[in-house]
């Protein structure tokens, strides 16, 4: 099926890509960018905070805020993470952005994000992981007023940043997607928007470029 002919973005119908990164790499600001090229053509998007989904069914027991998902016992994560993955395979989109965590730090220890069931029930068709210096990420989550967020020290990240990398390694032998690495250093955010975009396949065309200057 070509979708290209005189879309300004052409891509391949039915991607689901999975997204993670740790709070501070600028995932969110990537993904935003994304889909708004690709629903400036008119695609059918949709963008999805995995997390979202699961404090909507934390909602039923309890919690009030999506901070306190990560000390809730693993057992009760696992459930809220099986229900969500759930929601997002019955999504009907062209193109499903699945914004998430690779890796999740509990005072049990780390949990992955998604574990095997899930990532299987997902589906996903490309894993991509945004990354950024210590430093950016930090300095990131300092400017996060909205979040009520643990400070880590810079090994702690590091540590959380090599996991998460293991992770999307083990996550694309499993389900077989295509698997890839993108930076988000400060200053480079359309760099690695379009790198993103030619990763997941979708090509913007010089007419798209030319009305940005």
């Amino acid at each position: 099926m070509n979708l290209c002919r005189d879309w300004v973005v052409c891509l391949v119908a039915h991607s689901r890509v999975l997204v993670g990164g740790l709070p501070g790499v600028g995932k969110t600001t990537v993904l935003n960018m994304v889909a708004e090229q690709i629903k400036s053509a008119g695609m059918n998007v949709q963008l999805v905070v995995f997390g979202s989904v699961m404090m909507e069914e934390a909602k039923k027991i309890g919690v009030t805020d999506r901070d306190q998902l990560r000390f809730l016992p693993v057992p009760q994560q696992r459930s809220l993470q099986v229900t969500a993955a759930k929601k997002i395979h019955s999504i009907s989109s062209d193109f499903v952005l699945i914004d998430t965590h690779f890796v999740i730090r509990t005072p049990e220890g780390f949990w992955p994000g998604l574990p095997i069931d899930v990532l299987k029930e997902i589906n996903p068709t490309h894993i991509i992981m945004i990354r950024a210096p210590v430093q950016s990420i930090i300095f990131r989550r300092e400017q996060d007023k909205a979040r009520k967020r643990d400070f880590e020290p810079p090994e702690q990240i590091e540590e959380e940043l090599e996991l998460s990398r293991q992770f999307m390694v083990v996550a694309s032998a499993e389900t077989g997607a295509p698997m890839k690495v993108i930076d988000n250093p400060e200053g480079k955010l359309e760099e690695a928007v379009s790198e993103f975009l030619s990763t997941i396949r979708v090509k913007v065309s010089a007419r798209a470029d030319g009305g940005r200057g």
